[in-house]
């Protein structure tokens, strides 16, 4: 009847459902594939965004302290030239530095850079502020100052001409003075026992020191003790003093009635002119003198000067 073998009685697989098994398994894959790619280029694209955001908020924060750091030390120098007190400004500049190297070394785990250097530099900002009115100041100060010293130093070399150009023109009469003056009777002329000097505070406190610092000496008051003389003539005085500096200069303000006098021959210049009643009775007589600046350090010398005498001489040392 049939003879069939086993090999024609077993059914053969479909092979167009194979390959379609496959076909989907493929394109299964390749989604995933194109979705894992689509997920990393998305992913690097956002890292990349908040790199270039750090980055630009680093250079701008930078930018912020650097410009700092200059005016910073340009004040600083300003300041020192004029004498100013710069120790707020060096401590501003050392944490200055500090907020600097910090941001160098953590900006990559910093997060909002701006927003947290914002307060510190609106706080440097304010210290600039601050110490460029302070500056104005100072520069207002140095000017007056430089001012004041020109001045003093035009009416130095004014003074010092002036007792030159006297002194020539005194030489030839300089003998003839020196007899008249040798006319009068020197038993008759007043004579100081003792000359003192003492500070006065600018309180109006009197003290006396061996040596006198220039900060507590306001004003001084020239004590002057004379000796009894039935000789002299009674009446109204006109006393001289002046003043000399460690240089060897009177201190000179027209202003304070200072002015120009003959003796032995010479024009000297005074200090202050006051007048005393001689009666040879109350024989102390005090003057004071209130220059109105600091004293330098040194010796000053004190003499007293009456009716073409000197009468004598005292002193006091600064420190």
């Amino acid at each position: 009847m049939n003879n069939l073998s086993s090999e024609e009685l077993t059914p053969k697989p479909n092979t167009n459902n194979i390959l379609r098994a496959v076909l989907v398994l493929v394109v299964l894959i390749a989604g995933c594939l194109a979705y894992m790619l689509f997920e990393s280029k998305e992913t690097s694209a956002n890292q990349q965004e908040v790199i270039n955001t750090k980055v630009m908020e680093l250079a701008e924060t930078r930018v912020k302290l650097d410009s700092i750091t200059t005016q910073l030390e340009a004040q600083i120098e300003e300041v020192e030239k004029l004498g100013g007190d710069v120790s707020e400004l060096q401590k501003a500049k050392v944490a200055l530095e500090k907020d600097k190297s910090e941001l160098t070394k953590r900006y990559a785990t910093l997060e909002n850079i701006k927003e947290n250097y914002a307060d510190k530099i609106k706080n440097y900002e304010s210290i600039l502020i601050a110490k460029e009115a302070e500056l104005v100041q100072l520069r207002d100060e140095n000017s007056s100052l430089t001012n004041e010293n020109s001045t003093l130093k035009n009416e130095k070399n004014g003074l010092t001409r002036s007792v030159e150009e006297a002194r020539a023109q005194n030489k030839e009469v300089s003998s003839i003075n020196k007899i008249l003056t040798e006319k009068v009777t020197r038993a008759a002329a007043l004579r100081a026992e003792s000359i003192k000097i003492i500070g006065i505070t600018e309180k109006g406190k009197e003290f006396e020191d061996d040596k006198y610092k220039s900060k507590k000496l306001g004003k001084i008051k020239i004590a002057v003790q004379l000796n009894r003389n039935d000789l002299t003539e009674k009446g109204k005085k006109t006393v001289l003093i002046r003043i000399l500096d460690p240089d060897g200069y009177t201190l000179f303000d027209a202003d304070l009635g200072s002015g120009n006098f003959e003796y032995n021959g010479q024009d000297l210049a005074f200090t202050i002119r006051r007048d005393m009643t001689f009666d040879n009775e109350n024989l102390h007589a005090d003057f004071y003198f209130d220059r109105g600046a600091p004293y330098r350090p040194g010796k000053y010398t004190v003499e007293v000067f009456t009716e073409g005498f000197k009468i004598g001489t005292g002193g006091f040392e600064v420190k």
